[in-house]
């Protein structure tokens, strides 16, 4: 085997290639595993969820404690009191981005396909290209997750 990459500098250069996707994949898991855990520590310190309770309590009475935290010590949001349906859209902000520009026709989903008719059609492509301009790139309409910016 040995011989045969050392032979093959197209079967190397694939490999190396793999090995690189690889080792981005672990890195994005890494993140969202830290993700999880600071979402977790947030549960267990700032809302008094102990961990063995974490997955009994329903979402009625975390949403409960979040507003009492809110009371008690203002969070990142500007307003002083946050309701119920302040957190929902804070949860799905990045969520109902695509789903307004879809709902008002300004992403072309739909396409008309001869023998299948019409079609919906939203590639991981441009799902991702959109969350890079709307949200992630430097002409981003946010200047953070949690505000936009002035202009």
């Amino acid at each position: 085997c040995p011989r045969r990459l050392r032979g093959s500098g197209w079967l190397l250069f694939l490999l190396v290639l793999a090995g690189a996707v690889w080792l981005c994949r672990l890195v994005t898991a890494l993140r969202r595993l830290v993700g999880y855990w600071e979402i977790r520590s947030f549960y267990i310190r700032a809302l008094g969820i102990p961990a063995e309770e974490l997955c009994n309590h329903s979402w009625q009475s975390v949403q409960a404690r979040l507003l009492a935290l809110q009371r008690r010590q203002p969070l990142c949001v500007p307003r002083r009191e946050l309701t119920e349906l302040d957190i929902h859209h804070r949860i799905l902000r990045f969520r109902n981005y695509p789903v307004a520009m879809v709902n008002k026709s300004l992403l072309p989903v739909r396409f008309r396909l001869p023998l299948l008719g019409p079609v919906v059609f939203l590639t991981r492509g441009l799902q991702f290209n959109l969350e890079l301009l709307l949200f992630r790139g430097p002409a981003a309409l946010f200047q953070n997750t949690w505000s936009l910016r002035p202009q």
